[in-house]
């Protein structure tokens, strides 16, 4: 029992919150921008993740910036908007 107890808890420890998505459509392709925590009820352990054709990178990431992924995920989307994306939030999320 004790195993198991300490095998649900290492994995709730390694789970990531998204604390803002944004998916970017432009005809039939689709790129999507998110904001992730790796740490609950933290706002500066945080990095960005920009997925397209089912590829995901870091653009960037902080350890000690409040505030510093959002505006990074925001300045992003609006750049794809000027390229003719067509960009929307979706609700948060937490994915393991």
């Amino acid at each position: 029992m004790k195993h198991i107890l300490l095998l649900v808890l290492a994995v709730i420890s390694f789970q990531t919150y998204a604390q803002s998505k944004y998916v970017c459509t432009k005809g039939h392709a689709e790129r999507d921008v998110e904001v992730i925590y790796h740490a609950p009820n933290s706002n500066t352990l945080c990095e960005v993740k920009y997925t397209k054709n089912h590829h995901s990178e870091i653009l960037w990431s902080t350890q000690h910036k409040v505030g510093y992924c959002e505006t990074k995920a925001q300045q992003f989307t609006q750049k794809l908007a000027g390229f003719g994306w067509s960009c929307y939030a979706v609700n948060d999320q937490v994915t393991g």
